[in-house]
């Protein structure tokens, strides 16, 4: 069994913003997501075996959505989950297109657990005690041209993400 999940993945430069964006806040606890770990997770496939990974390989190869842009403009602290993220007010239309189009084709091998409505944001870090509410940030432009497959691993110094396979959006 494998933990996966579809992600979107930052270049290096949009990581480094966003790293930066997040060093600049006033933090009590908590850690910092490593830049090399930051990403949009569009669906949590969770444990997974290799017969439905094969299912959901095959599933992501039908989609045939186009590469967008999409602007983070704030970052939020979560009191709740301790969490620090960057995100917008608004999920871009070609955004919310993209996970429509993922869970339509996913359906025959996964149905997603969470029902709730689509949210973006990048995690920047956990465990935090206090940190802003919500705070603009230099807009931070992020080209998504591809979805990324990929696996997790639960380690003492958080999760260590592994890029497994990767589907242009032209």
């Amino acid at each position: 069994m494998e933990r996966l999940f579809l992600a979107l993945w930052p270049d290096q430069e949009v990581s480094a913003r966003l790293a930066n964006a997040c060093a600049g806040l006033a933090l009590k606890g908590g850690r910092l997501i490593a830049a090399r770990n930051l990403h949009v997770t569009l669906i949590f496939l969770g444990d997974t075996d290799a017969a439905r990974r094969a299912c959901i390989e095959q599933a992501l190869s039908s989609v045939h959505a186009g590469a967008f842009e999409a602007v983070l403009t704030e970052v939020e602290w979560r009191r709740k989950t301790g969490i620090v993220w960057a995100t917008a007010p608004e999920v871009p239309a070609a955004l919310l297109d993209l996970v429509a189009q993922l869970r339509a084709a996913l359906a025959a091998c996964f149905q997603p657990r969470d029902p709730r409505p689509y949210r973006w944001h990048v995690t920047l870090a956990r465990d935090v005690r206090h940190g802003p509410r919500r705070q603009a940030i230099a807009p931070i432009v992020w080209r998504a041209g591809e979805v990324c497959l990929v696996s997790s691993k639960l380690a003492p110094a958080g999760s260590e993400y592994t890029i497994e396979r990767r589907w242009p959006l032209h």
